[in-house]
């Protein structure tokens, strides 16, 4: 699948972001996430959407769980509890079930917006974007996500070690498992100073800080990123209008109102913009000289 030039697809994510934020209406939530769940699927990343998606659900039914509990707000009652010591009476209401699962959605699709962005382009094109304006911010971020990973194996190599040698991690003592833990410690501080040594002296080598940072390849923008940052800047131009007009808003207290009809016009002119987007990816799969030329 043809990957985007990681500025685009920052423009484009931070669009979804701020749209699925600042809309209360459900349709429009529901069609935002609809619209990520079938790019995702067209770009291959159902395994990763399953697995996100069930976190993200337990979340979802947790905050439902939560407002419909502590928000006492709404007309239309389902349930209604005997007074309880210190926490009264508790009353469920529609109203409250609709908001808290509306909010869930929200939370669903932010997730689901960092995963997209993960999709739609390379991890290097954006570390090199980054590394250009900011270079030793993307240095630092690179390193010490880098060192998580490294400490684990590191841990697990001299944890391997000291188990041949009879040391036991298990004993029901816990003064004697503390001691049994203690030289782990000071076997990967030796072996974190000696990497930042090795880094250090890897980066010195390079030239590092020295002159104008120059890269092996500049990532080009290409037909298909033109084509995507011209329709962002349509569905910018509808978000704000639509910010302006005061369209996608929605009351669910205290009773959950009608859908507008302008409401639901100007959804289907956000789909159409969103149908666009899906149609080139659908392309670029199904053809892939088409994904050659743009």
């Amino acid at each position: 699948m043809i990957k985007m030039h990681p500025l685009i697809t920052i423009f484009f994510s931070l669009t979804l972001f701020f749209m699925i934020l600042t809309y209360n209406h459900p349709l429009y939530i529901i069609s935002i996430l609809f619209f990520i769940v079938v790019c995702l699927i067209l770009l291959d990343k159902k395994k990763e959407l399953i697995q996100v998606a069930k976190y993200s659900i337990y979340n979802m039914v947790l905050i439902l769980i939560i407002n419909s509990l502590i928000s006492q707000s709404g007309r239309t009652i389902i349930y209604k509890s005997a007074r309880i010591p210190i926490a009264g009476k508790i009353k469920i209401t529609v109203e409250a079930l609709a908001f808290g699962a509306n909010m869930g959605l929200k939370l669903v699709g932010i997730v689901l917006i960092f995963l997209l962005y993960g999709a739609m382009t390379d991890r290097d094109d954006t570390f090199s974007l980054f590394s250009k304006y900011a270079h030793k911010f993307t240095l630092i971020l690179s390193m010490t996500t880098n060192i998580i990973h490294r400490l684990k194996l590191e841990i697990c190599r001299v944890k391997d070690v000291m188990v041949l040698r009879g040391v036991d991690f298990h004993q029901k003592n816990l003064v004697k498992r503390v001691k049994a833990y203690y030289p782990i410690l000071k076997v990967i501080l030796i072996s974190s100073l000696e990497g930042s040594l090795e880094r250090a002296e890897a980066l010195y080598s390079r030239g590092y800080g020295k002159g104008k940072r120059t890269s092996y390849a500049q990532r080009q923008v290409k037909v298909a990123d033109y084509i995507v940052g011209a329709v962002n800047l349509i569905l910018l131009f509808l978000f704000g209008y639509g910010l302006f007009f005061n369209i996608g808003s929605y009351n669910f207290y205290p009773v959950l109102k009608k859908f507008d009809d302008r409401d639901i016009i100007y959804l289907i002119l956000i789909d159409f913009v969103f149908l666009i987007i899906l149609l080139i990816m659908w392309g670029c799969r199904r053809w892939k000289f088409l994904e050659c030329r743009i």
